[in-house]
């Protein structure tokens, strides 16, 4: 089997440090964590999961948005129109 070596932020780093069980290497982690999110649905089946959500209030609208802007900052992310 043949490596690579990645490059990663050290806030990754330390997610992934955490989130790896004590007898897996970092490949073993990734591979699990990369098939457990392969396993979240299909589009289609996330968009007919939705359907059984209540709809949000305006306030609870306002609050996500207000997060994810700040988000955004936080990141560095480029300045858009949430609206």
């Amino acid at each position: 089997m043949s490596t690579k070596t990645i490059a990663v932020d050290s806030r990754v780093y330390a997610r992934l440090a955490a989130a790896k069980l004590e007898s897996e290497s970092f490949s073993k982690a990734i591979d699990r964590i990369l098939g457990q999110a392969g396993s979240k649905g299909t589009g289609e089946e996330i968009l007919r999961g939705l359907g059984d959500l209540s709809e949000l209030s305006y306030d609870d609208g306002e609050q996500i948005l207000k997060r994810v802007a700040e988000s955004r900052e936080e990141e560095g992310w480029e300045k858009h129109d949430l609206s």
